[in-house]
């Protein structure tokens, strides 16, 4: 009896227990559902959090129209990130089934969240104790487009949610959709259904095949993954999946899918950036600063933007080109400037707001922040000598390439070569504070935490844009005088200016004594130093740079100009195991514009230099810059330019027993980068 009793005290209790689980689990089901409907519902607001701006969404449809200075059109309805707009009665039914079936199979059932595909989500997150699985629905994705980041947090999904199910109420499916294939990415730079087909295939959307509409609408799960152009087999398995996802959903009979699937995946050859994609908009941004506006009002207000730039000009470089840029492999962006007009006449690129792109210059930023303030302050003469050792700068202690040292060595071989040592010892010589107010002059720009030697190598902390590299040299071509080039001429609304570039005023950076002579060094590196890749033009000034990262290099740049062009060329990632050098690849991009350019002018001395003869003996054995004297045997002497305000103060007399030679020629495998300390 006893034992009865007991078994049924256990019974009562282990009742209770589970009446109890059951009763917390229900509490924390039922806890949990209602925080889910006040977090998800548009009425209840939460401070920090965004709300649906339909503004942002009808954006979709709102266009410029850019033309070139003599009023031929560029661009007549270029919408931001390079789309075309496509409305929803061009797209093929079998397109717009190809997204649904694969991207929301329920999109014209649900109000905005599929939550059976929802609950089938987060089963799956729970047994792999992750966020993989997100069971968006096209609005979201459309919201999260639009709206959101991509950072899979519980914060952002609830914003996401809330949105897509007040866009629900507003939008009809079809607006939905239509809106979504205009802004969905697919890849190398390309926004929207309609950029994508003519990209990818060369046809409007209205043209497209089932099959190639399932390509498409594979692509957008992993754009970089079933890219058909460098992944054309994963992206052709993708497609397969779509076409299959359709015959499920009935919208496609199963012997048309098996002949979709037959296909080879046909891809038109991708030039690059067409539509100006850069320089456009570098356009647009540069006339939203200019208004204080944001870019996107001037799309709402469908602005007409006149450009500096003639389209020929364009189109000459771009149709001169190589096919250089395009096989790198990395990021890259090539920048002509007109020195003359101080207009950007050419501005391409193979990333998305490239304009805006800060990094390291490394030894780009060398000959201001290092070679201008030491002539600019009487200290040295190209022809100096200066000595290239292991130094420690107070606890700072760079390093040249491969850890190599040249011992005595002249101011202009040491940038000629972009020796370390050499650049920083001119910028602890001058001072940093005033090499920086130099280099600032050139609008090289500097933070608070730009406080060390480093800074001579291009070890900075924000680092630059392409754009203000290629002014600074600009400078240099322009005797001195900097005046940042400019896109935008005018902006007009409904006919009416509202906007009118004021001409640039010039700002004197250095004499015309010190960018002359930095551009002959210059010359000299171009011709047999680190860009001697452009050796074949002789009125060309050159420089490059090269920032390592790791086993790679992250960074590499050559900026050469003449006296009417400057063009500048960045490659660069920031992962893998690429060697990227700026004697190398930037350098034959150079060469390519320099070719279409066709610029036979040349530099011509100002009135401030002079050419001197000196004494190679003085030296060579003193290290001292002596002026050659009359009687001195011409085997004996050396032409160099002088500031005739900065010449040596003694004559020489003397016999040389030898030539002098340059130690440094050592074939053409020679190579400089640069080592951030």
């Amino acid at each position: 009896m006893d034992f009865y009793q007991e078994c049924n005290t256990i019974c009562m209790k282990a009742r209770r227990i589970c009446i109890a689980i059951a009763i917390t689990i229900a509490l924390s089901i039922t806890l949990t559902a209602v925080a889910f409907f006040l977090l998800t519902t548009p009425a209840v607001k939460i401070g920090g959090w965004k709300e649906l701006d339909m503004h942002t969404l009808e954006s979709v449809r709102h266009a410029v129209t850019v033309l070139d200075s003599d009023g031929n059109t560029i661009v007549e309805n270029y919408y931001s990130n390079n789309r075309m707009f496509t409305p929803i009665d061009e797209i093929p039914k079998d397109t717009q089934n190809a997204f649904v079936s694969i991207e929301d199979k329920r999109f014209y059932s649900h109000r905005g969240i599929d939550y059976v595909r929802m609950l089938g989500a987060l089963k799956n997150n729970i047994f792999s104790a992750s966020l993989k699985e997100g069971a968006s629905t096209i609005t979201q994705q459309l919201i999260k487009n639009t709206h959101l980041s991509g950072e899979k947090t519980f914060s952002r999904k609830f914003q996401e949610i809330r949105m897509a199910k007040q866009l629900e109420k507003t939008y009809s499916k079809d607006r939905i959709l239509e809106t979504y294939l205009n802004v969905v990415y697919f890849g190398n730079n390309i926004y929207g259904i309609g950029q994508a087909a003519k990209t990818y295939f060369n046809k409007s959307v209205s043209q497209l095949t089932v099959g190639e509409s399932a390509l498409l609408a594979g692509i957008i799960n992993n754009p970089a993954r079933f890219n058909p152009v460098t992944h054309p087999e994963q992206a052709k398995t993708r497609r397969n999946i779509v076409l299959q996802s359709m015959v499920t959903n009935g919208k496609l009979d199963a012997d048309t899918a098996e002949k979709c699937k037959a296909e080879d995946v046909q891809i038109n050859e991708i030039k690059q950036n067409v539509a100006f994609v850069t320089y456009l908009e570098s356009i647009v941004s540069e006339a939203a600063i200019a208004m204080d506006r944001l870019p996107e009002e001037l799309f709402e207000r469908n602005c007409t933007i006149i450009a500096k730039a003639k389209k020929n000009e364009y189109t000459n470089v771009f149709n001169s080109m190589s096919r250089i840029v395009q096989e790198s492999g990395v990021n890259w962006r090539v920048l002509v400037v007109d020195n003359c007009t101080a207009c950007v006449i050419y501005d391409d690129s193979n990333m998305k707001n490239a304009h805006a792109l800060l990094r390291q210059p490394g030894s780009a930023v060398k000959p201001f922040i290092a070679y201008a303030p030491a002539l600019e302050k009487k200290a040295v003469y190209p022809v100096s000598v200066i000595q290239d050792e292991k130094t420690d700068f107070n606890g700072y202690a760079p390093k040249n390439f491969n850890d190599k040292y040249y011992g005595d060595i002249t101011v202009a071989d040491s940038l000629k070569y972009s020796l370390n040592i050499p650049a920083v010892k001119l910028t602890d010589m001058c001072g940093l504070p005033y090499a920086k107010a130099v280099a600032s002059r050139f609008g090289i720009p500097f933070d608070a935490h730009d406080a060390g030697l480093a800074v001579a190598l291009g070890g900075m902390h924000t680092g630059v844009t392409l754009k203000c590299l290629a002014d600074a040299y600009a400078t240099l071509a322009n005797g001195g005088v900097y005046r940042p080039a400019q896109y935008v001429q005018a902006v007009y609304e409904n006919d009416a200016c509202v906007y009118s570039c004021p001409q640039a005023e010039g700002k004197r950076a250095v004499g015309e004594d010190t960018a002359f002579l930095l551009t002959d060094m210059l010359r000299q590196c171009a011709q047999s130093g680190t860009a001697k890749k452009l050796q074949a033009y002789k009125n060309v000034a050159a420089k490059t740079g090269t920032v390592e990262r790791g086993e790679s290099n992250s960074d590499a740049y050559c900026i050469a100009y003449t006296p009417k062009y400057t063009v500048a060329v960045w490659y660069g990632c920031d992962s893998g195991d690429i060697k990227i050098y700026g004697g190398q690849q930037p350098a034959k991009t150079v060469a390519a514009v320099l070719r279409a350019l066709g610029d036979d002018t040349s530099f011509v001395p100002p009135d401030s230099v002079e050419l001197y003869d000196i004494d190679c003996k003085k030296l060579y054995e003193e290290k001292a810059v002596y002026l050659a004297a009359p009687s001195l045997a011409k085997r004996y002497r050396t032409a160099a330019y002088f500031s005739k305000n900065n010449l040596p103060k003694r004559y020489s007399y003397g016999e040389l027993p030898f030539i002098f030679d340059d130690p440094l020629l050592d074939g053409e495998n020679f190579e400089i980068f640069e080592r951030l300390a």
